[in-house]
């Protein structure tokens, strides 16, 4: 008898969530710290150089876990008025062998409409790709309900036609900012790529709609005592329409000289389930490097609320000179190196 078996039905369930509600691209629940996950223009601000990588669980129910890795980049070309970024999401369900993939390309070119606001228009290709380790499944008529066993084979006529799928995916998206505002909208999924196991039913994602604002504030413009000199609140929000769903996120991050603390909401209705979260997030920055840690704490209410835990670490590294020099300002929003 095989161990830590899902049921076909539960498989179908996972992956709804996982296509309708925890879509394989907003798994990352720090989104002020990767601005780029909500918009890809993100990879152009203030054209700097970096290089991040990200690691989360999230934990569905007492036994079942997904894994999300994540990785990026980013390089202007200053002299040329453009940046490349790219980024690979990753994630996995060990219980049923799911495996889900997706690489992302993104061209961003500035535009300076004032002397303190720029305008990033950006295209993203993306390259996905999904599969499922059919063994690890068991269909309904394998199971004896009299006796227990576990037949090794299935006839079932889904099982041999749920494998794998690969998909290109177009997204489109813009930033305007400033050193202390940003506004930003972005388009996922603008040919809608059929991403269904069974080429019998297709499902094509539905085009995802974003907008997005943030703003910083100086907390301490007198620069007293009490606090670092460079503290800031940067406080993001993330609209998101994805089919009929539709997502809200918040977060508010309080920079503190080389330390922060920040808190994460999220608000949003999928299909009959409600999802609220709250997450604390805490990072340090040294020399080049941001550390954080965010914990998100879980919300279940069987048949109306599903919001599970989410632990995540993260690691970014700025190439900046300016920040090698340790120059103390640790603001999100800067147009110093635009020039």
């Amino acid at each position: 008898m095989r161990k830590n078996r899902l049921t076909f039905l539960t498989l179908i369930i996972l992956i709804t969530l996982c296509l309708k509600g925890y879509s394989q691209e907003d798994y990352i629940v720090n989104q002020a710290k990767f601005l780029q996950k909500s918009n890809p223009s993100h990879f152009g601000m203030n054209q700097l150089n970096r290089v991040g990588v990200l690691y989360n669980s999230l934990r569905i129910n007492e036994a079942t876990a997904m894994d999300n890795k994540y990785a990026f980049g980013s390089i202007a070309f200053q002299d040329n008025n453009f940046s490349l970024g790219f980024d690979i999401n990753s994630f996995r369900i060990n219980e049923t062998g799911l495996i889900s993939s997706l690489v992302n390309f993104s061209y961003v070119y500035k535009i300076q409409l004032s002397n303190y606001t720029y305008f990033l228009p950006s295209v993203t290709l993306g390259l996905g790709s999904s599969r499922v380790n059919v063994d690890n499944l068991v269909f309904e008529d394998q199971l004896n309900m009299a006796t227990g066993f576990i037949s090794t084979e299935s006839i079932d006529p889904l099982a041999p036609i749920i494998s794998n799928v690969n998909y290109f995916d177009l997204g489109a998206s813009f930033i305007i900012h400033n050193e202390y505002y940003m506004v930003g909208l972005s388009l996922k999924h603008l040919n809608k790529p059929n991403v269904s196991y069974n080429k019998e039913v297709p499902y094509a994602k539905p085009i995802s709609i974003g907008l997005q604002g943030g703003y910083e504030f100086n907390i301490n413009p007198y620069e007293r005592s009490l606090l670092p000199r460079y503290s800031y609140l940067f406080t993001f929000l993330n609209l998101t329409k994805y089919g009929e769903s539709i997502y809200m996120s918040l977060a508010e991050d309080f920079q503190f000289g080389e330390f922060s603390i920040g808190f994460t909401q999220q608000v949003a209705s999928v299909d009959s389930f409600s999802l609220n979260n709250f997450g604390l997030t805490l990072g340090l920055a040294l020399e080049n490097f941001d550390f954080g840690i965010n914990y998100n704490f879980p919300n279940r209410k069987p048949g109306s609320v599903f919001s599970p835990s989410i632990f995540e670490l993260s690691i970014i590294f700025d190439f900046s000179i300016y920040r090698r020099n340790n120059r103390g300002l640790y603001k999100k929003l800067q147009i110093d190196n635009y020039y």
